[in-house]
């Protein structure tokens, strides 16, 4: 039955109807990561990657994992199929020290420091900014390799209403269903989404498939009472359930028939905004984001566990724009909880004060970026960090040159400071400090992007296990260089083609061998096909070879090739199906755990 489906979902997709319409292709014109407020695109110094609607929507994937896939820049680790754990790793830093985002509100876990992505959805999300370098001038710990910000779909019209069913591989069903609208003075956007699939074997030599369900609910509202002020609401809520494999010692990853692990996430925002002059804006934002983690395994007494974790947060901002010459800055205050059952119940306040100013000059083509932060936490003492940047666009051949220069720091995890006979709680902030200069260029009236990047990065005081004392001590250091190549082309209306490919040289300065799990060489390619209401695309994926000490082996390298396609029946019926590892090829992300060979997907979307 399910194949039928997929069948005939492709034969539609490929009915390519008689007339044809051009669509042009649009980056974001406004982000608003670089800098915490909305800016142009054009004049951010930093190195900024968007993920758009439109590319969401056109590559149809379930998870916000398989969209940061697509990024040559970026590379996923995951334990196993569809909703089990997945950290990033971006500029040769690990999971720990990438900052994730929802909404701008941080969302790594206090207890581990990294954020788990394995079971965010994409039905909600209106874009992915993803800002590489040190960044924690603007947004504090964690933020040493990059900030990742996640930002959920804000509409303004007529009432509609949206749902999406589909069916695929493993077993697995998704439906989805969104109401939204409003005007200039309020909006409201409401949306819930459940995924179950029976998924495949997290470990890779395993038998037993390991299922997933994800139940997703959301809701924005925003009120303006007038033309200076505005007030929004966030509420996500995330419950999910997951079967697990163990480790045997001497074996490696083996089935385990009974755990399961139980997770609840919760995201509750407040952010005001009044203007007390036409240029001159104050922001309040108050948040909690929380996670309650339940772990069960009847079968071993080692995978049972209770984590309820807490990040309180309180950020006010300033933001004055005297025309070529714009000032902003703010104070944060954090709070950081965690209570591991029987283990440790431990919180950590930091508090933070930080200013950056941009300057426009020569007809605004030179744009001058700098900033400064103090950080007092409440184990490790002060941290100061600063940010420098700088962007020309020469624009008769629109050519567009740049340069940064930053650091970062990453604070302690509260499992690094407080788990019984590991923690230390005299452990001091990991540091990083980084350098990139990049160049861009349209040729042809745009038709035709290149981009280059070469960054280098240093990292110090890494927390690793000091084996003389089996606990965290500050001992490890990095240094990570790298080349960023970017190719956009559009040849005729319907056709684009892009390309991007990442060189990464990342050591251990003190082993000189490889930092485990970073793939020197990573290459996407994609080519899109839009002709009316058909679309059609197909992507490549190549990785190279990866160090996994864990398991005292190298990765092979792989590459995939997905395909996708959509036709659209009505003004408010459409049909789509993809499919991912074309080829069912075999490969690993991370040692020992498993991942999905041939799958085929397919639904239909309809907007009222």
């Amino acid at each position: 039955m399910l194949k039928g489906i997929i069948r005939l979902l492709f034969v539609l997709s490929f009915s390519t109807p008689a007339l044809a319409q051009a669509q042009t292709f649009n980056l974001p014109e406004i982000v608003v990561t670089a800098s915490r407020w909305d800016e142009p695109r054009a004049d951010v110094p930093q190195s900024l990657t968007v993920i758009s609607r439109d590319e969401i929507e056109r590559r149809g994937t379930s998870f916000v994992t398989e969209l940061l896939q697509t990024q040559s820049d970026l590379f996923l680790v995951q334990n196993g199929g569809a909703g089990k754990n997945a950290t990033l790793l971006l500029r040769g830093g690990n999971g720990r020290q990438v900052l994730v985002l929802v909404d701008g509100v941080r969302v790594n876990s206090p207890s581990t420091g990294a954020a788990d992505l394995g079971g965010l959805l994409t039905d909600d999300i209106e874009r992915i900014e993803i800002l590489k370098g040190p960044q924690s001038t603007l947004y504090g710990s964690e933020a040493m390799a990059g900030v990742v910000n996640i930002i959920t779909r804000k509409v303004v019209g007529p009432p509609k209403t949206a749902l999406l069913v589909e069916a695929g591989s493993f077993s697995t069903r998704k439906a989805s269903g969104s109401l939204s609208g409003g005007t200039d003075r309020h909006d409201y956007r409401f949306s819930a989404t459940w995924l179950d699939t029976q998924g495949i074997s997290a470990a890779r030599s395993g038998t037993e498939p390991d299922a997933y369900t994800n139940t997703t609910l959301s809701a924005r509202l925003g009120f303006a009472p007038s033309a200076r002020t505005g007030l929004d609401l966030n509420l996500r809520y995330v419950h999910d359930r997951s079967e697990l494999d163990g480790f045997e010692a001497g074996v490696g990853m083996v089935d385990a028939l009974n755990w399961i692990q139980k997770r609840d996430d919760y995201l509750v925002a407040l952010r005001g905004e009044i203007f007390l002059l036409d240029n001159y804006e104050q922001t309040l934002g108050l948040s909690l984001a929380g996670q309650r983690l339940k772990s069960e395994d009847p079968d071993t007494l080692w995978n049972n566990a209770r984590i309820n974790t807490t990040t309180h947060q309180l950020d006010w901002q300033h933001v004055l724009d005297l025309d070529r010459l714009t000032l902003s800055g703010g104070f944060a205050y954090r709070r950081e909880a965690a209570e591991n059952k029987d283990v440790f119940d431990e919180a950590v306040d930091n508090k933070a004060g930080y200013a950056n100013t941009k300057l426009r000059l020569l007809d605004e083509n030179l744009i001058l970026d700098a900033g400064l932060r103090y950080d007092k936490h409440e184990t490790f003492g002060d941290e100061l960090t600063y940010r420098i940047g700088a962007l020309y666009h020469f624009r008769p051949r629109d050519l567009r040159i740049r340069a940064n220069h930053g650091s970062g720091f990453r604070a302690p995890s509260l499992n690094e400071l407080f788990y019984p006979f590991y923690g230390n709680p005299n452990l001091k902030p990991e540091k990083s400090s980084a350098w990139d200069v990049g160049i861009e260029q349209d040729f042809f009236a745009g038709r035709l992007t290149l981009g280059a990047t070469w960054f280098q990065q240093r990292y110090r005081n890494l927390i690793q296990t000091n084996f003389a004392t089996f606990t965290a001590d500050n001992i490890g250091r990095a240094r990570v260089k790298g080349l960023e190549l970017t190719a956009m082309a559009r040849p005729m209306d319907a056709v684009l083609i892009k390309s991007s490919y990442t060189w990464l040289d990342a050591l251990d300065v003190d082993t000189q061998s490889r930092l485990a799990l970073r793939p020197r060489s990573k290459v996407v390619s994609s080519v899109e096909y839009t002709f009316a209401a058909l679309s059609l695309g197909v992507e490549h994926i190549y990785v190279s070879r990866r160090l996994d000490p864990f398991i005292g082996r190298d990765l092979s390298a792989y590459g995939l090739v997905n395909l996708r396609s959509a036709y659209t029946l009505t003004r408010s019926l459409s049909v789509f199906a993809r499919i991912d590892n074309l080829f069912d090829k075999s490969y690993e992300v991370a040692g020992d755990f498993g991942t999905p060979g041939f799958a085929a997907f397919g639904g239909l979307k309809a907007g009222f």
